[in-house]
C-alpha cells in the first residue's frame, strides 16, 4: 500500500501555504523519501490503495506523564476530562483549547504518556484538506517515546536544527542544536544512545554531542513515524473511523505480503499450506482406494454368494434383498415382523413393566401406544433392545420399535 505522509506547518493554514509531503511504499521503504512541497489545492490526489497519514512536528507538541486512574477505560465518557483534571496544572493554555492523545495501549497500564497539541491550529489544518477532498486516516507524532533505549536525531540545517531525545522513560523533548552542549550528557547515555542526523547536521551534531552521529536520509524519520502504533485522531477527531480502520488492515496487510521482516513467515505459511493440501490429497486418494477395494470385496461376495446376480449396482442393499427373499420362501420370521418384535419386546421387558395395551405394525415399524414408562424403565428397555438389534425411541405419546437400520 502506498502511504502519503504529510507535515503540518506551525503556523495556521493559508493559501500560500506549503505543506512538505512524500510517498512511501509501507513502512519497510528504505530508499530515501522524494520530499516535496504543495499548497493544499496541489497536493497528490488518493486512489483506493493508498492512505494519507498527517504528521504532527515535533514542535508543536508537548508530551506529559500521567497517572490513570483505575477503571477509567470503563468510562469513555469521561476520559477526556479526567485527562484535562490530571493536566491542568502542567499545561500554559486552557486544557480545553488543547487536543490530547493515549497510546493505544494505555488501559492495560497504570501510567501513559500524553501527546498534547493545540486544538484550533490542528482543527484548521485537518479542515483545508478535508475542504480538497484528501481524507486524513492517521494523524501520528513526528516521534513518540516508544524505544526503550535512548533514541537521538538532529534534523533541519545548521542555522535551524533541532536536536529531538526520545526514550519510553523520559519522553520526547527538543533543544535547539546550536545551543546543544555535551557536556550536560554522561558519556555513558550517549555511548548507549543511537544518534542519528540528516545529511545537514550530521557534522554539527557530531560535533556537539562530541560523539559520531550516523547519517540519514532527510525525512527519513518519517517512516518510524507512521510505522508507530500512534494515532492522535482521538475524541472529537475521531471522525471516518472506519475508513480509518480499513486503511489500517490494508497497510498491515500490505506489510506481512511485502515487509522483509515476514519474509521467513510467508515461507513458512506457503510451505504448511503446500504440505496440508499435500496430505489432503494423500488422505482423499487412500480413502477412495480404501473405498474402492471394500466395493470390490462386496461385490465378490455378491457374486459368490449368489451366483445368479448379473449387475451389482449396491452389493450390501442387494444382498440384504435377497437375504430377505430366501427368508420369505423358506417361511422364516426376519426381524421385522410382527412375531420377531414382540419376542424381543417381551425379553426387554423388566419383570415389573406390563405390555402395552395397543400396537400396530406398519412397513417393518411396531408402534406402541396407552402405555407410559418411566425414565429408567425406557432405557433398560433401550438397551435391552439395542442389544437384540432394535431401535426404540418416543414419538409423541406413542413409542417406536424397528429393526436396526430402518429409516
Amino acid at each position: 500500500m502506498r502511504t502519503l505522509i504529510l507535515q503540518l506547518p506551525i503556523g495556521p493554514p493559508q493559501a500560500n501555504t506549503l505543506y512538505p509531503h512524500a510517498w512511501a511504499e509501507g513502512a519497510s521503504q528504505t530508499s530515501p523519501l522524494a520530499l516535496k512541497w504543495a499548497s493544499s489545492a496541489l497536493l497528490p490526489k488518493l486512489d483506493r490503495t493508498s492512505e494519507l497519514v498527517v504528521m504532527v512536528p515535533a514542535l508543536a507538541l508537548s508530551w506529559h506523564r500521567a497517572e490513570l486512574p483505575p477503571g477509567l477505560h470503563k468510562q469513555k465518557a469521561r476520559l477526556l476530562a479526567a485527562l484535562q483534571g490530571l493536566l491542568e496544572e502542567r499545561l500554559l493554555d486552557d486544557p480545553a483549547q488543547l487536543h490530547m492523545a493515549l497510546p493505544r495501549q494505555w488501559k492495560n497500564a497504570p501510567s501513559a504518556w500524553v501527546a498534547v497539541c493545540d486544538k484550533a491550529w490542528l482543527q484548521a489544518h485537518l479542515s483545508a484538506l478535508e475542504s480538497e477532498g484528501l481524507t486524513v486516516h492517521r494523524i501520528v507524532p513526528e516521534f513518540s517515546p516508544d524505544t526503550p533505549s535512548l533514541q537521538i536525531t538532529a534534523t533541519g540545517d545548521a542555522e535551524t536544527g533541532w536536536l529531538w531525545t526520545c526514550q519510553a522513560e523520559r519522553g520526547v523533548w527538543g533543544t535547539p542544536l546550536a545551543s546543544v552542549d555535551a557536556s550536560t550528557w554522561p558519556p555513558q547515555v550517549l555511548e548507549a544512545a543511537d544518534i542519528q542526523a540528516e545529511p545537514a547536521v550530521v557534522a554539527l551534531a557530531s560535533q556537539k554531542l562530541q560523539t559520531p552521529a550516523r547519517l540519514m536520509s532527510p525525512a527519513q524519520h518519517w517512516l518510524t513515524a507512521i510505522a508507530s502504533d500512534w494515532d492522535l485522531a482521538q475524541f472529537e477527531f475521531q471522525s471516518d473511523a472506519r475508513a480509518r480502520q480499513w486503511k489500517t488492515v490494508q497497510r498491515v496487510t500490505s506489510d506481512l505480503l511485502q515487509h522483509p521482516q515476514w519474509r521467513w513467515a510467508r515461507w513458512g505459511l506457503g510451505l504448511l499450506m503446500c504440505s496440508q493440501l499435500i496430505g489432503l490429497n494423500a488422505w482423499a486418494w487412500k480413502t477412495r482406494a480404501h473405498w474402492q477395494a471394500q466395493q470390490q470385496a462386496w461385490s465378490q461376495m455378491l457374486r459368490e454368494t449368489l451366483p445368479d446376480t448379473r449387475v451389482v449396482v449396491d452389493a450390501p442393499l442387494q444382498m440384504q434383498q435377497a437375504v430377505a427373499r430366501l427368508r420369505q420362501n423358506a417361511g422364516a420370521l426376519t426381524p421385522g415382523d410382527l412375531e420377531s418384535m414382540l419376542q424381543a419386546l417381551g425379553e426387554a421387558l423388566p419383570p415389573q413393566v406390563a405390555g402395552p395395551r395397543q400396537w400396530r405394525l406398519n412397513d417393518g415399524q411396531l408402534r406402541l401406544g396407552g402405555w407410559t414408562l418411566p425414565d429408567t424403565e425406557q432405557q433398560a428397555i433401550q438397551k435391552a433392545l439395542g442389544q437384540q438389534g432394535y431401535q426404540w425411541r418416543a414419538e409423541g405419546e406413542e413409542w417406536l420399535m424397528s429393526p436396526r437400520g430402518t429409516p
